[in-house]
């Protein structure tokens, strides 16, 4: 079976923004996983997707702090998900049991040996707050040098030629097609900042799709205005949109797959740097297409200026999340230590007892 890999959360330069609510309406059962970690959470999770990935596709959502762990799995063909729920904003349970079923850990842990190392917990979680807030800041001042980058090239655009270029793109897409349904939208990360670095799932996602745009360009040249465009009509037009953000600026659209016609458009600049693999690969350079002139050369020294101040900001965000994770992985030490295998072994005989009745 063919499995995706994707991040649903991230620190960003907007804070800690997620898109489990999007995910979470789109599905019919969903199992919240409350008062465990992701240490403790992700084996269960990954044993839990084996036992379905024989039959079904998983989707398996990373953690963006430990992106070799997993914080939730999708089920698309049941329609089921199942979550560490302190990754989310959380939100009452409607349905408990019959659509919903909620995993409490807390009765997992050793009370006793908590409180023996209660003073190391309360350490590591507030240096923890604290380290979040300074890599946002990070990644806010990054922000910031970012779009001076852009405003440089926005004076550049010729709007004229972009939205032309868009609605050529837009016809070459969808021709005449329409569906007679109403379309979806499904919000996701195609990759995240983390303590290792940029980590992205680009090829992964696109690896089955007949057609795959690779955008090329610089900042400010129309990509993420671009790929708004072209969602809004998939959904016009009744197709189901896969919505990529940024992990860096949430707000701004790195990629968009379009599953019923067999095709994805997306950046494919860093720090998602992807070049064409396959002959149907195409490359569609929004600079050469939607620039005038060449403020390249013009502000040649500006931008370099602006972008060492990026590189440094991010270069400090990184060694923060790496700062974040070792508390983190502390923090977690104590209370895996504090939880009986017994009790964990017991919560996942449960919940795929659970997921089973609902195959």
């Amino acid at each position: 079976m063919v499995h995706y890999r994707y991040f649903m959360g991230g620190t960003t330069a907007k804070g800690y923004v997620n898109f489990y609510e999007n995910l979470i309406e789109q599905l019919d059962r969903v199992v919240y996983i409350e008062g465990g970690f992701t240490s403790i959470v992700s084996p269960i999770l990954q044993r839990i997707a084996n036992q379905f990935s024989q039959d079904h596709t998983v989707e398996y959502i990373h953690n963006h702090l430990m992106p070799d762990q997993l914080e939730g799995i999708v089920i698309p063909s049941l329609s089921i998900g199942v979550f560490d729920r302190t990754k989310m904003n959380q939100k009452r349970l409607v349905y408990p049991m019959l659509y919903e079923k909620l995993v409490y850990f807390g009765d997992g842990y050793d009370q006793d040996y908590l409180k023996e190392h209660e003073y190391e917990l309360v350490q590591y979680h507030e240096e923890v707050k604290r380290l979040y807030q300074e890599a946002i800041n990070h990644y806010q001042t990054a922000l910031e040098h970012h779009h001076q980058v852009e405003k440089i090239y926005v004076d550049y655009l010729n709007a004229r030629k972009a939205n032309y270029e868009t609605d050529q793109l837009i016809k070459q897409l969808f021709e005449n097609n329409n569906l007679n349904k109403p379309g979806s939208v499904k919000h996701r990360y195609l990759g995240a900042a983390t303590p290792e670095g940029p980590i992205d799932y680009v090829m992964e996602l696109t690896d089955e799709l007949s057609q795959r745009i690779f955008i090329k360009g610089r900042s400010g040249t129309g990509k993420s205005t671009m790929l708004r465009k072209i969602a809004h009509e998939a959904k016009d037009r009744g197709f189901d949109v896969e919505v990529y953000h940024c992990g860096f600026d949430p707000g701004s659209l790195d990629m968009l797959i379009l599953r019923e016609l067999n095709v994805a458009i997306f950046d494919a600049t860093a720090p998602h740097e992807h070049d064409p693999q396959k002959e149907a690969d195409e490359i569609m350079d929004v600079y050469e297409l939607f620039v005038d002139g060449n403020p390249d050369v013009v502000h040649q020294d500006r931008l370099r200026k602006y972008k060492a101040a990026y590189k440094d900001e991010m270069k400090n965000a990184k060694e923060t999340l790496k700062e974040i994770k070792e508390h983190q992985l502390n923090f977690e030490r104590i209370y895996r230590a504090s939880c009986a295998p017994e009790f964990i072994e017991e919560v996942e005989n449960d919940l795929l007892d659970w997921m089973k009745k609902l195959v």
